[in-house]
């Protein structure tokens, strides 16, 4: 998936010393290369699969993509050599000249936000590119050239729906989307793509003075049932002018037992449109991955302002 171009690299021995010493991520070949050849990757974008895509909403694929994990293989080795994970965009060297057999690039995200939380996400599959050629001081670019951006684009997809993606909600506040998941707390405007994430529409959530405790989420008919997966994930964008406090809801022993609430994690306010990656199945093994759940956000607006919270391209999903 993708295209390879190379591009002569002006580097001294000392620089490439220094950036190998400094890289501890890095995994050192066997051998007695001591010139590297280069790796660079500009971004990853996540495109729809034209074979069993899980949604026809475009605000579905945006993404968020901003380390990479690389795995590679050489011919005869015994088994493949971890590069290490780096954040994007990167020049990787590699003290290996010759022929790839193949390159594994897997995308990682912020899990929950937070930096130190990379994780390679598992909804997204794995780039292959077979046959990287390096060469000594010489720079190997991966992707497409995108004119429009002057750099190289990778692109990955989820995995299919039903394969490895069971899609459990999603809304996109579009006008092809017909419904929304949520309750009336949030009200769908449409027709302004300059103030949407993507697309025509959004949704707003205004928090009056008055509200000192406000409280929004999905409809008591949606109910996430991730069936014998524990990976569990929500993905939304949003701008909001609170702290905003996601909860998960369900029984806390068996499924005659008292419904209790749990906190998930607070969202720190935020003026530009976010892209979050939270992960629900921390939370959910509280529950003992009992099911239904449900999901809910709160405001606690204790200094009593007036603001709003926008929210687009949420989809709540997990593994089959």
């Amino acid at each position: 998936m993708g295209m390879i171009f190379r591009k002569k690299s002006l580097r001294c021995l000392l620089t490439a010393a220094v950036i190998l010493l400094t890289m501890s991520s890095c995994k050192k070949f066997s051998g007695e290369v001591t010139v590297p050849a280069y790796i660079h990757i500009d971004r990853i974008d996540v495109v729809r699969q034209s074979h069993n895509a899980p949604s026809n909403e475009e605000g579905f694929y945006t993404s968020d993509i901003d380390v990479v994990e690389l795995v590679c293989y050489f011919e005869g080795d015994a088994s493949e050599t971890r590069l290490g994970a780096y954040e994007l965009p990167c020049t990787v060297p590699v003290l290996r000249h010759g022929k790839m057999k193949y390159l594994t690039v897997n995308a990682a995200v912020k899990q929950d936000g937070v930096s130190g939380t990379h994780i390679a996400y598992p909804f997204y599959q794995p780039i292959q590119l077979e046959d990287v050629d390096l060469v000594a001081d010489d720079t190997v670019f991966l992707g497409t050239y995108d004119e429009a951006r002057g750099d190289y684009r990778l692109t990955t997809s989820y995995y299919s729906k039903g394969s490895r993606l069971k899609v459990l909600a999603e809304c996109f506040f579009e006008p092809t989307s017909f419904a929304t998941c949520f309750d009336s707390n949030v009200v769908w405007v449409m027709g302004d793509p300059a103030g949407a994430c993507t697309g025509q529409g959004y949704g707003k959530i205004h928090v009056p003075d008055t509200a000192k405790i406000f409280t929004f989420g999905f409809t008591d008919s949606t109910e996430f049932d991730p069936a014998n997966s524990r990976i569990l994930y929500m993905e939304l964008e949003y701008k909001t002018d609170f702290p905003l406090y996601i909860h998960m809801l369900g029984f806390s022993t068996t499924q005659n037992s008292t419904i209790t609430s749990k906190s998930v994690m607070c969202i720190n306010p935020k003026k530009q449109w976010n892209k979050m990656y939270v992960n629900l199945g921390r939370t959910w093994s509280q529950f003992n991955f009992r099911t239904p759940i449900a999901l809910y956000f709160q405001v606690v607006n204790e200094e009593g302002i007036e603001g709003d919270i926008l929210i687009d391209n949420i989809k709540v999903i997990t593994t089959t």
